[in-house]
């Protein structure tokens, strides 16, 4: 019998909508607080550190009691220990480091701000933000976005076209934090999606050629938001500033990848996709 559960859709869009459930039903304190619907103040360091989460929890949900993979949680998370891999690779993780240096020098550039602009940090600020950066999205987001979802949507359609649209729901995913007084609204949502499917093609670029290193896509989430600190804090760019000149350092840096790799695998080598959507064996 053909039943929604047995379609091998079914297991992607459950995952997206279950994301997507369990971080807005963890923002909705804030949002309510936020809009004076209740004076209720709950702590959302906790919350959102939780909601970070989200995308693993719902991938780990999916393949224990949608999919019923033996052993299918732990073969994901192992992708953690693929420590095994080409220098090149490493630095291509760390690479949106670079990308954040680029823009912040390119904004002052432009802006003509002097170069005494920029403020000491402390180290202690920067552990913590290393921390904050490394244990919420960078840790808690990709098992499910890149480990769990982009394998299975490149098994339907061309790495770039899954790129895009995963980068797409990526930036939606964001979207309570707009809504919870935390000064997110004061920057484009519109430009923030268009930066997550930017880095999102860049991301496919990697997991395609390391076999779906969930390590080296951590590492390059962790970049990505610790760059994106460095510049609003250490580099003094305005936030609204940080993601105009994010998005054109990224934009160069997709299209390079696109031209040298192509955008149907974004890979010199075949990808060992199946049709019930596994491009690499034990996910």
């Amino acid at each position: 019998m053909n039943t929604p559960e047995s379609r091998p859709e079914f297991p992607l869009l459950l995952f997206f909508l279950l994301s997507f459930l369990f971080v807005f039903i963890l923002a909705l304190p804030a949002i309510l607080f936020n809009y004076g619907v209740t004076d209720l103040e709950v702590p959302f360091e906790p919350l959102l550190i939780l909601g970070s989460w989200t995308p693993n929890i719902a991938a780990f949900l999916i393949i224990v009691f949608v999919i019923k993979k033996k052993g299918g949680v732990s073969a994901l998370i192992r992708r953690w220990l693929m420590w095994k891999e080409s220098p090149f690779w490493y630095l291509i993780a760390i690479s949106p480091l670079l990308i954040s240096a680029l823009a912040a020098g390119v904004y002052h550039v432009a802006d003509g701000t002097p170069p005494d602009v920029f403020e000491p940090v402390t180290p202690g600020v920067l552990i913590v933000l290393f921390i904050l950066a490394l244990v919420t999205g960078a840790m808690g987001e990709e098992l499910g976005w890149r480990g769990f979802a982009l394998p299975r949507m490149q098994s339907a359609m061309s790495a770039f076209t899954a790129s895009v649209i995963l980068g797409t729901i990526w930036g939606f995913w964001h979207l309570p934090l707009w809504f919870a007084g935390l000064g997110w609204e004061d920057m484009s949502f519109a430009l923030f999606t268009y930066n997550c499917v930017a880095i999102s093609v860049v991301m496919t670029w990697v997991c395609n050629n390391t076999n779906g290193n969930m390590l080296l896509i951590t590492l390059m989430h962790l970049s990505y938001n610790f760059g994106w600190n460095l510049m609003n804090l250490a580099w003094q760019v305005p936030m609204d500033k940080t993601l105009v000149y994010q998005a054109i350092m990224l934009t160069i840096y997709a299209i390079v990848v696109l031209i040298i790799y192509g955008p149907d695998r974004l890979s010199k080598n075949q990808l060992p996709i199946d049709k019930q959507g596994h491009s690499w064996s034990d996910t």
